[in-house]
């Protein structure tokens, strides 16, 4: 619209102002004003620029398109959330994997809870968590030190986790009725008797449902059912495979798909 032959009158309240002081852009953030100040969610200085929403948090408080209209940006501060490309994925997404290899001979133990190791490490000796519909809650270090820290991945942010996906391989022909979890555990850091022990755990991330293993003909996938989703900083996570028989030992491949908060 055109301010051609309009008079001030009746256009003012159209009309950008930083605060009516005329002093123009200066040094201070100020928030820009209507004509007849209403106050904006952005403000500017020489040096800045900010973006502050006056009522209402939104999904996209800032938005960045490409011509065709395909958000290529979108900041979203009902969610505390940035956004990116288009996929629209969270520009501070991480993954964690999580692993087992058949060499080890490993579930041991039918219906057992057994840790799948980080990336880095390769187990020597089963690290379990009980028996049950879930891993136990806590964990108690006796013997095995070494194969407890290449299960923990100690979490340095607080984060909230988006997806857990798994994909697993038996080693003989007849297979096993395989679940797996992810917990969150407090772990104590106090250098002392029970250094690494975990307590307080919770549930994360669960199977919706058990896979029939058929044996080793074929992989299968299975995408976790997200329950406990925002871990704070300073837990450990540990992920676990758990069957009903020793009939086949297992590779897996979990990924953990989280963002930072």
């Amino acid at each position: 619209m055109s301010l051609t032959g309009k008079t001030k009158a009746s256009t003012y309240k159209d009309l950008l102002q930083m605060n009516a002081s005329n002093g123009g852009i200066d040094t201070v953030l100020r928030y820009i004003q209507d004509g007849e100040g209403t106050q904006s969610c952005v403000a500017i200085s020489d040096d800045n620029f900010k973006i502050h929403p006056s009522n209402d948090d939104t999904t996209a408080v800032l938005g960045v398109t490409d011509k065709d209209g395909n958000m290529l940006l979108k900041v979203d501060s009902t969610n505390d959330l940035v956004k990116a490309g288009i996929g629209q994925h969270i520009v501070n997404t991480n993954i964690q994997q999580f692993g087992l290899s058949s060499y080890l001979a490993l579930p041991s133990a039918s219906d057992t809870w057994t840790a799948l190791a980080n990336p880095t490490h390769r187990l020597q000796t089963a690290v379990t968590a009980g028996t049950g519909g879930t891993p136990a809650t806590s964990v108690t270090i006796t013997s095995t030190a070494d194969d407890m820290v290449g299960v923990m991945w100690y979490v340095p942010f607080n984060i909230t986790i988006d997806s857990c996906n798994v994909l697993f391989g038996a080693d003989a022909a007849s297979g096993d009725v395989v679940k797996f979890s992810v917990m969150s555990y407090t772990v104590d850091t106090a250098n002392g008797s029970t250094g690494g022990d975990l307590s307080s755990g919770v549930e994360n991330c669960v199977s919706p449902s058990t896979v029939t293993g058929a044996g080793y003909e074929q992989a299968y996938y299975q995408a976790l059912t997200v329950s406990t989703a925002d871990v704070d900083a300073g837990k450990v996570i540990c992920a676990f495979v758990a069957q009903d028989g020793t009939n086949s030992d297992l590779s897996v491949n979990m990924q953990l798909v989280y963002h930072l908060r």
